[in-house]
């Protein structure tokens, strides 16, 4: 069956973070409100597909981790029937998605329960797609590293195999931009994620991260403020390069090129901060964050205040502190609550500010009961394959 609609998937626990985030580079860029998706699982949205909105997705969000194009489905349970219905409606397919001699990849997801293993699953809509382009006079090729269009098969919770192009050209989570990733990096993705769900607003908040790391969330709240574009060349060539009213998109410009938030990156270790101000010069954000050396436990407003003061700006009366702290897989218990219990006494010097966590352990949120009382938000968010929560505090 053809079918034609724009997949917007994240990590689980994220639709409406990715909803509220489509909803705001659309209006921005495209000038329109998408239509409400149907949601499917917890990290999954589905839109009637619209080229300007999938141009606006790829171009601009920064909470998904990929945008797909679904083409067709099948309800197929064997290779061969797989193979006729993929070529049938590949067949009667009139939507321009080829062109002559271009290299294609195909991947396959979530296929467990299909009755073939994966790699015939994907030699299956190889050929059907290969072949049936051959027979209208259009000769594919396999191109594994540098392909026109990747292709995605998968299987939905009943049991459909869906078949999709992948419009950003795979994971929309690795930007390019790190150079080091330190011990535990937060995934680029899980970072916008984060400063969305702790209400992060560029105009008035000053982002402090106490324990900044390869400094993944710095970077990502200075280009999810700017609301900065991708390059995108898969959506190029399916003809997907334009936006409504004729505007420009060969060169998309920031959506939002006069936000200018304080940013604030600290750690105690001057290699681990070197290292951050690296992946922030890969990521053309140097200028824009201030890269402090500091304890978790000395830092205080009086610090944020004078950096204030030294960027131009006046001293902040509140902010958010937002952080992926340790888990414990390197830590023994005992000095885990050290950290955590540091933490929460210098959130305590913040009054007036929120402060948000990612993190893994338990032992968190007991720690901050005790010093700072119960968290106002708690949401089941999963880093990589490790069960975490986000935890955001009025301090």
């Amino acid at each position: 069956m053809i079918v034609d609609e724009l997949r917007i998937v994240g990590s689980t626990q994220t639709n409406v973070v990715m909803s509220a985030e489509l909803i705001r580079v659309a209006q921005r860029a495209v000038r329109q409100r998408p239509a409400n998706p149907r949601k499917e699982g917890l990290g999954q949205l589905v839109y009637p597909f619209d080229r300007d909105l999938a141009w606006a997705a790829v171009t601009y969000m920064r909470t998904p981790t990929r945008v797909l194009w679904d083409l067709y489905r099948t309800r197929a349970e064997r290779l061969e029937t797989l193979y006729d219905e993929l070529c049938a409606d590949i067949r009667d397919d009139k939507r321009a998605l080829w062109r002559d001699g271009d290299g294609i990849s195909v991947e396959v997801r979530r296929v467990e329960q299909f009755p073939a293993g994966e790699r015939q699953v994907v030699g299956t809509v190889k050929n059907a797609i290969v072949d049936t382009m051959a027979r209208r006079g259009l000769r594919l090729h396999v191109d594994p590293e540098r392909p026109a269009t990747r292709w995605v098969a998968r299987q939905d919770d009943r049991g459909e195999i869906v078949v999709s192009i992948d419009l950003g050209g795979g994971s929309l989570s690795q930007r390019g931009w790190r150079r080091e990733t330190g011990e535990a990096p937060l995934r680029e993705h899980l970072a916008a994620v984060l400063l969305m769900l702790a209400r992060f607003d560029p105009r008035k908040d000053v982002l402090v991260d106490p324990m900044c790391g390869s400094g993944t969330i710095p970077i990502e709240a200075y280009h999810l403020s700017r609301a900065t574009p991708r390059q995108v060349p898969a959506l190029r060539a399916l003809g997907i390069d334009y936006v409504a009213e004729g505007a420009k998109s060969l060169e998309p410009s920031p959506l939002y090129p006069d936000a200018a938030p304080l940013l604030v990156g600290c750690d105690v270790d001057l290699d681990v901060l070197a290292a951050a101000r690296d992946n922030a010069r890969a990521a053309r954000a140097a200028e824009a964050i201030t890269w402090q050396r500091a304890d978790v436990a000395t830092l205080t407003p009086q610090v944020i205040a004078d950096i204030a003061r030294e960027r131009g700006r006046e001293p902040p009366e509140s902010g958010l502190l937002l952080a992926n702290p340790p888990y414990g897989e390197r830590l023994d218990e005992r000095d885990l609550v050290m950290v955590y219990r540091a933490l929460a006494q210098t959130c305590r010097k913040f009054r007036g500010w929120r402060a948000g966590f990612l993190v893994g352990n338990p032992l968190l949120e007991q720690v901050f009961t005790d010093v700072i009382g119960r968290p106002r938000i708690k949401k089941p968010l999963a880093n990589a394959n490790l069960r975490a929560y986000f935890y955001l505090y009025e301090l």
